[in-house]
């Protein structure tokens, strides 16, 4: 075998922008196995953790982080639900579902005879299975080719063409069939990326392989089929990494394998390690690996944390999306790339999103009816209660700019300041907003403590409105380079004021 493949996967429902994206090379081996539905009788979370027990994932701590929960809740699930109502028991310091438990699964579960068709994958670089399985169908890719180069549409608006970079394996042996029990542990960690994936976005309906049932599953004789299955590069979603590839079978970008298969690949494959370094604009350097550099990275970043933003850790959630927009700047910063404004926008707004929804509590609204419900409200009522509120303090064209904030969402954060929601379900404009309504109730306003306070909000203003599309292929982007680091400084220095303020 010369060539590797000349089969290719896409399962993007939008191509990824063309300086990070990869073909990653790997073997494909069908099997059938049988699907279920679910059918819940008892609580979301208690069937959810009753089957991670189910499947011998006993760390309270990673249950929580999979379903995006505290880990009290966990707890209060587990010690005062699951275990009086003798679902689950210990034996040997592990929990382990009683048969009332496992027939309340059991129960809730529908099975379906007919069998349906999967696909595993095996990584042609490191040899290993990945941990998903493609269900009812491979999604081919069109290419074409131009000067030896494979390339895709990246857009059919603009008819431009991307060359993802090739993950081509040095040596083309054909593998080993999997064996039983690496059949079974694919499964077993597909199932939880899904079942992970599902409660973070709250989808009940994805079909899922029966744990139940896996001796059901069918393996015949075969030959793998070698394809090129489209992935990229992107920056990581934690602070494990400072970037990952995405899940090229859009299942999860949470669990363990994804967050480390970059690494795993460039430990075999030095091309692409060093296509992930330009990426981050670096130099490459042969003498490091990969790991090694990331590591560099993320102390440089922590070191930066520590020294500029020490109170940082008060803030919830505040350091990560403070190492990510560190990171980002300093990619645009060296790399010059344009398509790499938006996301470092991105950042900025989640940064000062954690910070506007801290300020919502500890200078919280005195009741939730600072402005009346929707319902009642018109385009107007916003701008009214602004310019009543704090006219004296800022320009009306000013105010009349946030007034445009959805006004659902001032109200939602008004309420998660006074304690009534749980949840402000508000982007950065309307968290500001609802801290600008609040200012007349504070002698000292950490909106107003600055001497340039109004410039500042001019400054926020330009970050809410200033997001570019980062799928456009436009010639000129909506915000420069110069701008958006522009808008990146400050908001690093602002932040920087804002958490010295309890200190």
């Amino acid at each position: 075998m010369d060539k590797f493949s000349n089969q290719f996967l896409s399962y993007y429902d939008q191509l990824p922008r063309g300086e990070a994206s990869v073909f990653l090379s790997v073997w494909i081996w069908k099997i059938f196995a049988p699907v279920a539905t679910e059918q819940r009788k008892i609580n979301f979370f208690q069937h959810t953790i009753l089957e991670f027990l189910h499947i011998d994932q006993q760390d309270r701590l990673t249950i929580a982080n999979w379903m995006g929960v505290d880990l009290e809740l966990v707890d209060l699930i587990i010690d005062t639900e699951l275990e009086p109502n003798g679902w689950i028991q210990v034996n040997h310091d592990r929990w382990n579902l009683t048969e009332s438990g496992l027939r309340l699964l059991e129960d809730e579960i529908e099975q379906q005879t007919d069998l349906q068709p999967y696909y595993l994958i095996q990584d042609a670089i490191t040899g290993k299975l990945w941990h998903r399985l493609i269900p009812n169908k491979l999604h081919s890719l069109e290419t074409t080719e131009h000067n030896g180069k494979v390339q895709i549409l990246g857009s059919r608006d603009s008819g431009r063409y991307i060359e993802p970079f090739m993950v081509e394996p040095k040596n083309i042996f054909i593998p080993k069939a999997p064996s039983h029990n690496q059949i079974l542990q694919t499964i077993k960690h597909h199932n939880w990326a899904v079942r992970g994936q599902n409660v973070r976005s709250h989808d009940e309906q994805r079909l899922y392989l029966d744990q139940q049932n896996l001796k059901n599953y069918e393996f015949y004789d075969q030959s793998p089929e070698a394809f090129y299955i489209l992935s990229h590069i992107d920056h990581n979603q934690d602070s494990a990494h400072i970037c990952q590839l995405q899940d090229p079978c859009h299942i999860s970008q949470f669990d363990d394998w994804i967050q480390n298969l970059h690494v795993e690949i460039a430990k075999k494959h030095k091309p692409f390690s060093d296509k992930i370094k330009r990426f981050l604009g670096e130099n490459t350097d042969d003498d490091e690996t990969l790991e090694e550099f990331e590591e560099r990275l993320l102390q440089e970043i922590s070191f930066e944390l520590t020294v500029d933003f020490p109170y940082a850790h008060k803030i919830s959630n505040l350091e990560k999306h403070l190492s990510r927009l560190l990171a980002r700047k300093t990619q645009l910063e060296n790399q010059k790339n344009e398509r790499d404004i938006d996301d470092l926008l991105s950042q900025c707004q989640k940064a000062l999103e954690a910070c506007f929804k801290h300020m919502l509590k500890v200078w919280s609204h005195p009741h939730s009816h600072m402005i009346v419900s929707p319902k009642y409200s018109n385009k107007n009522t916003l701008n009214e209660a602004l310019n009543l509120r704090i006219g004296k303090l800022f320009e009306a064209n000013l105010l009349k700019s946030y007034a445009n904030a959805r006004y659902a969402n001032v109200f939602s954060a008004n309420g998660f300041s006074s304690g009534i929601f749980s949840d402000p379900k508000a982007s950065l404009k309307p968290l500001i907003v609802s801290n600008l309504l609040v200012i007349p109730e504070y002698e000292s306003h950490p909106l107003t403590l600055r001497q340039n306070y109004t410039q500042d909000l001019e400054f926020l203003l330009q970050i809410c409105e200033s997001r570019n599309d980062s799928s456009h292929d436009s010639s000129e982007p909506d915000v420069s380079i110069p701008t958006a680091l522009t808008l990146s400084a400050f908001t690093l220095n602002w932040i920087s004021f804002f958490t010295k303020i309890e200190a």
